[in-house]
């Protein structure tokens, strides 16, 4: 556990000297760093890859299945340096993307934006990938792993004298196959839970599966950004969603955010209600055995924010209440954090005690698994107390860092494990075999996180993006926090190779994480860890030409996103865009 959180500290540190090594370290205080959203630069993800849409995006996120590696990494707020490191883009309305790549991939994109109308802006956006290629499994053994993605989104603005509405709205379908390795046999026999046997035909789900969902969402600000003003928003939306295997979600939420300036204090309130309802096909055992859910959660944070000359004070609480078709649970935390001012513009430290609810509802654990089993039990979990402090600031007008620690005590957070199913090999013993359906289990306890973020630019044709974080579980009752990883780095560089060619380049690596398999040695397979090397480049022939590629996973490395199922390996796109 030291070592790894010595790694992650030690390459931050490393690259920060580095930085300081570059610059006049004499500090000249001018005044207190005020930073607007003109002047703001948002680190982004990575890896990422950006494309030829100019204007607005849609703000409707949709969900790929093909995606690349997932983490549960989130960079910590730093402040940002004054920098612009945006590429020159060519203001189009409209643009068309299509390519080609290994596996059979055929991509295609549509956007449309209105951009010079003063009272409002629009933004559509709809696109497709199909990949059709095969997968080797651990067993050697070549199956077809083929996925289809399409997607619609929507985005509106108008602009009032001082107020904002905006609606988006979006639609996905991803279709895909349960393709990953299981040690069942179709020919075998398996305990069910009554104790007689049933065959292994009937514990394989149908090798198609799909997930359709559609949402829509409103809201009204008042978009002020002075501290001294009173701010306010509330939105209202709903969201529809269901599978293959019948099961179907119906949601809403409605809420708003007010923040109140009296003085040298603020008070500030979110509110906000979210309700689900669950219904599903009568009772397919012994697979499945499905239940109607539903759950409505409603959330109270007011607060009251002290300013001083060089600190922040915010005091609060959250309030929350969680229905429950199983149980009903009331939730009460501390809401306090304080920010100090170390030296104006270069560095402020932060530390408090915080509580949140993380909703969990049946579409939300079918886009993290699409593997889930369709019968899955869904429960919210809650952070009660968690113990944070770090530092965020900038070295110079062209490197930005953070740093943080955080200690929590949580309550049903949910893990990903294969399902189990037993066969009597003699009249005292079971043999173990695991699905390629996976189910969900939930644990108590606590987890310590140490993460960091660097951003350097040496000058304004290249940017370089560092950042870490080591996750130290501790659980009640499950041996390892499965298919979670300890350890994950990360680092993506930005660069302007010539006049009109732009390159990302990303290295992503996963530490090793462990999957559940009573059949295995202490009931753990260790899946190796994960090193993901991605780089994408795009071409500006002319205003309305460009050319584009992207090289994924560059190692080839055969990694497991959740067990049994091997994603891509090495794959290659390229192709056309044309804005007009």
């Amino acid at each position: 556990m030291k070592s790894n959180i010595l790694l992650v500290l030690g390459a931050l540190f490393s690259i920060q000297l580095i930085a300081q090594e570059q610059i006049n370290q004499d500090v000249k205080v001018v005044k207190a760093y005020t930073p607007t959203i003109s002047d703001a630069y948002k680190i982004n993800q990575m890896p990422s890859i950006d494309d030829t849409t100019s204007g607005i995006d849609p703000q409707f996120h949709y969900r790929i299945i093909s995606s690349s590696v997932a983490t549960d990494y989130k960079p910590t707020p730093i402040s940002p340096a004054k920098i612009n490191t945006r590429r020159k883009e060519y203001l189009q309305k409209s643009y068309v993307k299509g390519g080609v790549g290994n596996y059979s991939s055929i991509l295609a994109e549509l956007g449309y934006n209105i951009l010079e109308n003063e009272k409002y802006v629009l933004g559509l956006n709809v696109g497709h990938v199909t990949s059709l290629g095969d997968i080797t499994l651990e067993d050697d053994n070549t199956v077809d792993a083929p996925f289809h993605d399409t997607w619609a989104a929507a985005d509106f603005k108008h602009f009032f004298d001082n107020k904002t509405l905006a609606v988006n709205m979006g639609f996905i379908h991803n279709k895909y196959q349960y393709y990953g390795y299981q040690t069942l046999s179709a020919d075998g026999s398996y305990l069910l839970p009554d104790g007689s046997l049933g065959s292994g035909l009937n514990f394989m789900p149908d090798k198609d599966q799909r997930l359709s969902s559609f949402e829509a969402n409103i809201s009204l600000s008042n978009n002020e950004t002075n501290k001294r003003k009173t701010a306010y928003k509330g939105f209202a939306g709903f969201k529809t969603f269901g599978n293959y295997t019948g099961v179907n979600q119906f949601g809403f939420n409605i809420g708003g955010h007010l923040y109140r300036p009296v003085n040298d204090m603020a008070f500030e309130a979110d509110i906000k209600i979210e309700s689900f309802k669950t219904s599903v096909p009568d009772t397919l055992g012994p697979m499945y055995w499905f239940k109607d859910r539903s759950l409505t959660q409603l959330h109270f944070n007011p607060s009251v924010n002290f300013n001083f000359d060089r600190a922040t004070l915010k005091v609060g609480m959250l309030l929350a209440g969680v229905i429950d078709t199983d149980n009903d649970n009331f939730y009460l935390a501390p809401d306090i954090i304080g920010e100090l001012t170390v030296v104006e513009g270069i560095a402020t430290i932060y530390g408090g005690v915080t509580g949140r609810v993380n909703i969990n509802d049946y579409q939300s654990m079918l886009y993290e698994n699409p593997y889930a089993s369709a019968d899955i039990n869904v429960k919210s979990s809650f952070y009660g107390l968690n113990l944070i402090g770090g530092i965020k600031g900038n070295f110079s007008a062209t490197t930005s860092f953070s740093a943080g620690v955080e200690y929590s005590f949580f309550n049903d957070e949910h893990f990903w494990v294969n399902k189990q199913y037993y066969t009597p090999s003699s009249e005292t013993e079971v043999e173990a075999n695991y699905s390629n359906l996976f189910d969900v289990v939930y644990d108590d306890g606590s987890l310590l996180k140490v993460q960091g973020e660097l951003m350097y630019r040496p000058k304004k044709t290249m940017e370089f993006i560092l950042n870490g974080a080591y996750y130290g579980w501790n659980l009640d009752d499950l041996d390892k926090a499965w298919h979670k990883p300890e350890l994950e780095l990360g680092i993506e560089g930005r660069f302007s190779v010539l006049e009109n060619l732009y390159a990302t380049a990303g290295l992503k690596v996963l530490g090793e994480r462990y999957a559940y398999d009573a059949s295995a040695t202490n009931n753990e397979k260790k899946l190796k860890g994960i090193v993901d090397l991605n780089v994408s480049a795009e071409y500006y022939f002319s205003k309305q030409w460009s050319f584009w590629a992207s090289l994924n996973n560059m190692a080839a490395s055969k990694y497991y996103k959740f067990n049994g199922y091997p994603m891509q390996g090495f794959n290659a796109k390229a192709g056309i865009i044309f804005s007009f």
